[in-house]
């Protein structure tokens, strides 16, 4: 039972970044709770649910309740907000860079008394693409210590950690070392699900925009939140090595493309939806006037 609530406040806490990342943040960044449970009720969350991962998001810092004429709105925090702004280029950009040989090395050592958070540490450390190399040492290919330093401060977790750049010098193969570190089997496979699961479900809805029977608006939106959603698990899952790093036959950038075509394909419509359901305070009124424009603009120049 617990691990079934676990799972379910897991897809709740994501679908709601999800719909702030593709929505809210864009018509102001606040959004009436009423409209929030609509639109999570449409994707087959319960309300309870909701408003539990709500509160504990709150409470987390990553939202900021208001009241306006007895109205409940959440927005999100500048630590929400700069959740969202790593995320967007990861996600819209999905390439390997070339790489300069340097590792930036992170060890960490807590306190008894702080014991508690180590998994928080190792959760932000996964989301900024570290691997372990053993329990308190993880590395990163990606020059990513300013980044890392600033996600470590704002939990308080920063005297506790140590961080270097440099070249390896030892016998060990940069691409044994890699594998140590990540499961790339593990990643290959799920992004050959994901191809598997969405470029038939891409045909299929490119043929039916084609033949003008586009899917319901409110279809187009569950789509592509769960688009988002399952993609989403590679920011958490593929640490987005340089291509001199990776395996020959790397499904990543097919992947993507099918993300970005379905995801393109299902925007306006779905965005029409959005705003059928929206409902945000009069102080962003100004911002939600302009929300569709900036929307729509976004994603054609992310992708």
């Amino acid at each position: 039972m617990n691990t079934t609530l676990s799972v379910k406040a897991h897809k709740a806490h994501r679908t709601i970044f999800e719909i702030y990342f593709d929505y809210v943040q864009h018509y102001g960044g606040s959004i009436h709770i009423a409209s929030l449970l609509q639109l999570t009720s449409e994707l087959g969350l319960p309300v309870t649910t909701i408003r539990s991962a709500l509160c504990r998001m709150t409470s987390q810092g990553w939202f900021e309740r208001t009241v306006e004429n007895n109205r409940s709105y959440y927005a999100l925090t500048r630590m929400g907000r700069e959740r969202l702004e790593e995320a967007r280029p990861r996600i819209f950009a999905h390439h390997s860079s070339r790489w300069d040989g340097q590792w930036t090395i992170l060890t960490y050592s807590l306190p008894e008394r702080i014991r508690h958070h180590r998994d928080r540490l190792r959760h932000e450390l996964n989301w900024l693409g570290f691997g372990p190399l053993n329990s308190a040492t993880w590395i990163s290919p990606k020059p990513v210590v300013e980044v890392t330093m600033r996600h470590l401060a704002i939990r308080k977790l920063d005297p506790h950690v140590q961080i270097f750049r440099g070249h390896q010098v030892s016998g060990l193969a940069n691409t044994a070392l890699v594998r140590r570190c990540w499961n790339l089997d593990a990643i290959q496979t799920q992004y050959r699900h994901f191809i598997n699961a969405w470029e038939p479900r891409r045909q299929e809805c490119a043929a039916k925009f084609r033949r003008g029977q586009p899917p319901a608006e409110n279809v187009c939106f569950a789509t592509r939140i769960h688009l988002l959603h399952q993609f989403g698990e590679f920011l958490h899952n593929d640490p987005e090595l340089p291509s001199e790093l990776l395996p020959e036959g790397w499904l990543g950038d097919e992947a993507w493309h099918i993300f970005r075509d379905c995801y393109l394909l299902l925007a306006e419509r779905a965005l029409r939806h959005f705003e059928h359901i929206f409902v945000g305070p009069t102080h962003t009124q100004k911002e939600q006037q302009e929300g569709h424009q900036r929307v729509l603009q976004g994603f054609y120049e992310a992708v």
